[in-house]
């Protein structure tokens, strides 16, 4: 993970507590910070790193980050109330793996569901599926409080005015009375079964997309396995990591120290790993810059390839059977099995 300063070209209210903050790459920088859809950049602001998902097509030639302001959130109450334009932010190249792949000759269905700022992901799949795709149906479930408080709501309406016969989009609202009471409340497994009866076919659905608060990923994800969907095609992403007795595992007896050879930056350094902390901390802890932002597993943004040795990864909300098989894993979540290893950053 490589950071930069970056400029800040604009910022645009977008809700009473969020913004869409829009950066002047420089063109020597923008093949670094080329992207998928779906992607996030990290910011580090005074120590501390929060990740934010692109909320912009790459197609579209803007590189834009849409940020909700948080209860006690230090970083994003200074994206959202002091942050200006002109202003330089410290900002990661695009990392993340959310997303659905590109199939422009075939005619399939999407279905998403977002709550809050869980939209901006998806949002960024969504209108580079639309541009690519000229023989998809997609649908947004999309769950907020109120109206006023729904992101992108504008240019959501703009986008099913320009793809009118692909895009179908409906509104929930927790906080706001409407006609309908399908859509009051929140999307739940009682709203998913409603959802599925009336709005959309799940016979016909292809690709499932979820992003929101980790109960309702939780949910949902289940409900779409429940309803026949296999699991490959459920893409979700995590915001913080999901404490479900079913997927903690219990700390198990460990070495102490691991001589860890580590492939970083082009550079290779050896250095004895305390495993009383997380390899990633310990990487910091050597003056090493390890790539990190969640440290939970669930952000893929210290991902590396175990070239020697032998790990146990502790959680896994991000990785692919595949994946694992091919030797990938997650710094922060890794413990040793044996006494050297070796890891690479470089090749993932």
């Amino acid at each position: 993970m490589k950071f930069h300063k970056i400029k800040v070209e604009s910022i645009d209210r977008l809700t009473p507590k969020s913004v869409q903050i829009n950066f002047e790459i420089p063109n020597e920088l923008k093949s670094e910070y080329s992207f998928k859809a779906g992607q996030y950049v990290t910011i580090e602001f005074d120590g501390v790193r929060r990740d934010y998902s692109l909320c912009t097509s790459p197609l579209d030639g803007k590189w834009s980050i849409g940020v909700k302001e948080a209860p006690n959130g230090y970083v994003s109450h200074y994206l959202n109330r002091e942050l200006k334009a002109g202003d330089f932010l410290k900002v990661s190249t695009p990392n993340g793996r959310f997303g659905i792949p590109t199939k422009p000759d075939e005619k399939r269905t999407i279905m998403a569901f977002a709550a809050g700022s869980g939209i901006t992901p998806i949002i960024s799949v969504m209108k580079y599926t639309l541009q690519t795709e000229e023989w998809v149906n997609f649908y947004l479930f999309y769950n907020n409080k109120t109206p006023e408080e729904t992101m992108f709501y504008e240019e959501l309406e703009n986008l099913k005015k320009l793809y009118p016969n692909q895009l179908h989009i409906h509104y929930f609202y927790t906080q706001h009375q409407v006609e309908d009471w399908l859509y009051q409340g929140r999307i739940d497994a009682h709203k998913f079964e409603l959802i599925t009866n009336q709005l959309i076919d799940i016979n016909e659905v292809d690709e499932a997309l979820i992003c929101g608060p980790n109960e309702m990923i939780e949910v949902i994800s289940n409900e779409i396995f429940e309803a026949g969907i296999i699991k490959k095609r459920i893409h979700f992403e995590l915001f913080t990591p999901i404490e479900n007795e079913e997927m903690i595992i219990e700390k198990e007896e460990t070495l102490d120290e691991v001589e860890v050879t580590i492939h970083l930056d082009g550079e290779v350094s050896t250095m004895v790993w305390d495993t009383s902390k997380n390899l990633v901390d310990a990487m910091l802890d050597e003056g090493l810059d390890a790539p990190y932002s969640c440290k939970g597993g669930i952000c893929s943004s210290c991902m590396c390839i175990l070239e020697e040795g032998e790990v146990e990864l502790k959680e896994n909300y991000v990785l692919t059977d595949a994946d694992e098989e091919e030797g990938i894993i997650l710094a922060c979540c890794t413990r040793p099995k044996s006494k050297q290893i070796k890891i690479n950053f470089d090749d993932v």
